[in-house]
């Protein structure tokens, strides 16, 4: 009779250290998944801002593109309601591009496309007056969009809103004093006028997954007579 009691004890004991055993064996289970989902979510952040800063830099370029083609042409293309034939206007932009581009255009407190040239905007619509020092009253400009590469279709959900603000001009090195003095050296071609006009350029990325990048540059368009 007192074996057969032990034994009963003893087996007692085995499934309560089994069960034990199961459910530290399920926490560690558990914890395992969620570090490995918790990864598998930071991957998945870093290749979204990686997209969007990608975006966000490949868009900024376009209006880049537009001043240096708008200072050699001495115009705009008929598609931006210039005077220059759209063939014309091609410095690394296509057809395509042109349309994302006029279909981006936003328009300036007088409800009017001022392509990047304006100054500081007034309060309006909303929307505070534009501070040279502070990046969230910038007012956007165009705000363009793309094609997203790995989707099958394309619905241009990747995009980028663009907000430029001057930022001040300078005169040519030497301009005027050279010219007094009848320099003919590196001043002379500053001397017969010409500066540079300063922008800053701020891109704003955004790519499905809410993922998000901000890139800002300054941007030198040189003026020669």
């Amino acid at each position: 009779m007192n074996m057969t009691t032990i034994r009963s004890g003893q087996r007692g004991i085995a499934l309560f250290v089994g069960l034990v055993f199961l459910v530290v064996l399920s926490l560690v289970a558990v914890i395992a998944m969620r570090g490995t989902l918790m990864e598998m979510r930071l991957v998945t952040n870093v290749a979204r801002h990686q997209q969007a800063f990608e975006t966000s830099e490949t868009l900024r370029a376009v209006p880049i593109a537009l001043f240096d083609e708008h200072v050699f042409q001495r115009g705009w293309p008929e598609q931006l309601g210039g005077t220059l034939p759209d063939d014309d206007f091609d410095f690394g932009l296509t057809d395509d591009m042109l349309t994302v581009v006029k279909d981006g255009l936003q328009t300036n407190c007088s409800s009017e496309v001022d392509l990047f040239y304006g100054n500081l905007e007034p309060a309006c619509g909303g929307m505070a007056a534009e501070n040279r020092y502070d990046t969230t009253s910038w007012h956007p400009d165009a705000v363009l969009s793309m094609c997203d590469v790995t989707s099958s279709s394309c619905s241009r959900n990747v995009s980028a809103t663009v907000s430029i603000v001057p930022d001040g001009t300078v005169l040519a090195e030497g301009s005027g004093g050279a010219q007094a003095a009848g320099y003919r050296g590196i001043g002379g071609g500053a001397a017969a006028g010409g500066g540079s006009m300063y922008f800053e350029v701020m891109s704003v990325g955004t790519v499905p997954g809410d993922g998000r990048a901000v890139t800002m540059a300054q941007y030198r368009q040189s003026i020669r007579n």
